[in-house]
């Protein structure tokens, strides 16, 4: 049903002012597509929400959240939102297009990153965090795909941060309605990257549930793999609220102990342990530098040595108990 809705709008004209020339790609709820300004200029591109998901009251006003989230932040990493407007029933929001692949991509195809390439992801992520952070706006969705790395201005992994639909805009002075979409006791959010607090689907989720994220994202980016699985939904969401995140350097050893603390403490359970903004922790990962391969050895090293004496005193133990029943059969 989606793929007929969608495969029709190439070559039509949105609001009489954007040309739909060729599809990017295809999600659950509707599709994006590149466009060119009839007036001539820079192509952009759009996302269309299916009809069949348009007449949803909740999608749509996800998608309208979106538009107001993205349009409120000006910041490089964050996507930019030039317009938007309804064509045959159907929501669409006109974005900057942008050439690139999100972190999901990229650790589906190698897994895991380099130390520095982690880093400087992450620092671009939090950049944006701060600025939306500081609009009111907790993003609440943050996981690898929703991280765009586009080339910008000769710097590779240049971060864009898409999809605020889930955002939550923080109510104005003097506001007296709810501007979070949410259900009382629905849980938002992807499950993998979400914070104790918002797994609990608790009414105060702040910056600091995004900053958990980061730390998710952070994790799996050194690891390959995200802090907490599970084999069903409800298995995730149970272990991020009653277990502590593991230690980065279980599956890899080779990450240093400072950096090992951020990723800990940005994922610790309790938020008055957590960085108390994503500001706080650029600081913190600004503080690191760059961990070049050096560092990266000499923490292999340690690792090393670290396997090496727990097997010798693992050896010794044994010999100390044999040598103890033999002596004891002896008497």
């Amino acid at each position: 049903m989606a793929e007929e809705h969608d495969d029709r709008w190439p070559g039509k004209t949105l609001g009489g002012t954007y040309r739909v020339l060729r599809l990017i790609g295809r999600g659950g709820m509707g599709a994006v597509y590149e466009v060119e300004p009839v007036a001539g200029g820079a192509h952009l591109a759009v996302k269309i929400l299916a009809r069949e998901w348009a007449k949803d009251e909740v999608v749509a006003g996800r998608f309208a959240r979106e538009a107001r989230a993205a349009s409120d932040v000006a910041s490089e990493h964050i996507v930019r939102v030039v317009g938007g407007g309804t064509e045959d029933g159907c929501p669409y929001l006109v974005m900057e297009l942008l050439e690139g692949q999100d972190l999901g991509q990229r650790l589906r195809h190698r897994r895991h990153l380099e130390l520095d390439e982690s880093l400087q992801i992450v620092e671009g992520l939090l950049e944006g965090l701060v600025t939306a952070h500081a609009a009111g706006i907790i993003h609440r969705d943050l996981k690898p795909d929703n991280v765009l790395l586009v080339e910008r201005g000769g710097e590779a992994d240049f971060v864009k941060l898409v999809d605020f639909g889930m955002s939550k805009l923080e109510r104005p002075a003097g506001a007296t309605a709810p501007l979070a979409l949410t259900r009382k006791g629905v849980v938002l959010g992807t499950p993998l990257y979400m914070s104790p607090e918002q797994a609990r689907a608790a009414t105060d989720v702040d910056g600091q549930s995004d900053v958990f994220s980061v730390g998710a994202i952070l994790f799996e980016c050194l690891t390959g793999r995200p802090p907490f699985t599970g084999e069903t939904y409800e298995q995730i969401l149970l272990r991020i609220c009653m277990e502590d995140a593991p230690d980065v350097r279980r599956w890899a050893p080779e990450v240093p102990d400072a950096l090992a603390a951020v990723v800990a403490r940005a994922l610790a359970r309790e938020r008055e342990d957590r960085f108390e903004s994503a500001d706080a922790m650029l600081a913190a990962v600004r503080a690191l530098g760059r961990v070049g391969p050096g560092d990266a050895a000499r923490a292999r090293r340690r690792a090393r040595t670290r396997m090496v004496v727990a097997a010798v005193i693992a050896m010794l133990a044994g010999a100390v108990v044999t040598l103890l029943a033999v002596a004891l059969a002896g008497r």
